[in-house]
């Protein structure tokens, strides 16, 4: 079993790694050639995240449901 500390660790990874999807995600809309596969791959990837995300939280008695919000 996993320490808070080591829990909390993971949850600042998991966060880190859903802002630079999104960021990924922008990048690819703004092109002029929107590249789909990229943008639904990196999304499909971000919503495993989430569900990660979840999880770990759910671990600490944290119930989340995380929904994306339109921009």
């Amino acid at each position: 079993m996993e320490t808070h500390a080591e829990l909390h660790t993971e949850i600042v990874d998991v966060l880190q790694r859903i802002e630079r999807l999104t960021a990924h995600i922008e990048l690819h809309e703004r092109q002029p050639d929107v590249d789909l596969l990229s943008v639904e791959g990196y999304q499909r990837l971000r919503e495993q995240y989430f569900r990660q995300l979840e999880d770990l939280l759910a671990s600490l008695n944290i119930r989340a449901e995380i929904h994306l919000q339109a921009a």
